[in-house]
């Protein structure tokens, strides 16, 4: 017999039987997660609305995971928004704290760091009449088009009426996810498209390897802290890819100039008046 043959098959068994007994033991404890048990789930609900904060939604019972994602921001280039916006008739100024103006008669956009657009317009012309939420949504899609954004990864999140204006949001989507930050929001009145404010992110590559963080019941405990979200309503509670430029991101390291970074799996939490807040409770 050869013995180093056998030795090799029995470390090798040795090993698969460690990793399928780990895997076991893993599903055993998360199949046994008592923060996702209906009476943890009705105590928590009770504890926030004993600091008036309330669900008009589901809490998710699933036990959150999310695959890396390696994601960049989308290059904001001030000749070619000239060009996409104004046909290349704005007046283009740049100063050394990474800002830029381009300046279009009532128009005006603003790109700091080339990453974030801000789309102004003061004209008062009315343009459209009977305006609602759909026609809204309309004006602002084929305001993008027109512009040659691609609207395929775009998904309206949020949309609210105040003061005769439409302000809506449209946040980034990846496999039915959101991607947080990345967001293109913009108001809509009579006039047409009155302002755009948009930062995105662009997807080079995702990991396999799965990371899991706190259940929802769990992690939206943390809202008690935030005074800020008292006498609110959620409206939406899910697991949402994130990326936030940190020290402790590998991928950056210039905050100020970060361009690409690798996401972690949050709780996207959103509240009936739009506030958004973003719970990233990893577990180790």
């Amino acid at each position: 017999m050869d013995w180093s043959k056998a030795k090799t098959i029995l470390i090798v068994a040795f090993i698969v039987t460690n990793m399928l007994l780990g895997f076991v033991l893993l599903s055993s404890e998360r199949q046994t997660e008592t923060t996702i048990k209906e009476g943890f789930i009705e105590d928590v609900t009770q504890i926030l609305k004993d600091k008036n904060i309330f669900l008009d939604t589901e809490i998710s019972k699933e036990i959150p995971s999310l695959n890396t994602l390696i994601v960049e921001y989308e290059f904001v280039d001030s000749s070619k928004i000239n060009n996409t916006f104004f046909q290349g008739q704005g007046i283009i100024e740049s100063d050394e704290q990474s800002l830029t103006e381009i300046v279009h008669k009532d128009e005006k956009i603003l790109i700091t760091n080339k990453k974030t657009l801000v789309y102004e317009n003061k004209s008062n012309t009315e343009n459209y009449k009977d305006l609602d939420e759909e026609k809204a949504k309309n004006i602002a899609l084929e305001f993008l088009q027109e512009r040659r954004y691609n609207i395929s990864d775009m998904e309206l999140s949020y949309i609210l009426l105040k003061d005769d204006s439409y302000y809506l949001e449209f946040s980034k989507s990846y496999k039915d996810r959101y991607l947080e930050k990345s967001y293109t929001n913009i108001e809509v009145n009579k006039t047409g498209v009155k302002k755009l404010e948009r930062i995105w992110l662009n997807v080079l590559e995702e990991r396999d390897t799965l990371i899991y963080i706190g259940t929802a019941p769990k992690s939206i405990l943390s809202l008690l802290s935030m005074k800020e979200v008292y006498g609110k309503t959620i409206k939406d509670i899910s697991l949402c890819y994130y990326f936030e430029p940190t020290d402790h991101n590998d991928y950056v390291k210039d905050l100020k100039e970060a361009k690409k970074g690798k996401t972690m799996p949050a709780w996207r939490v959103l509240f009936n008046d739009g506030y958004k807040v973003i719970i990233d409770n990893y577990n180790n």
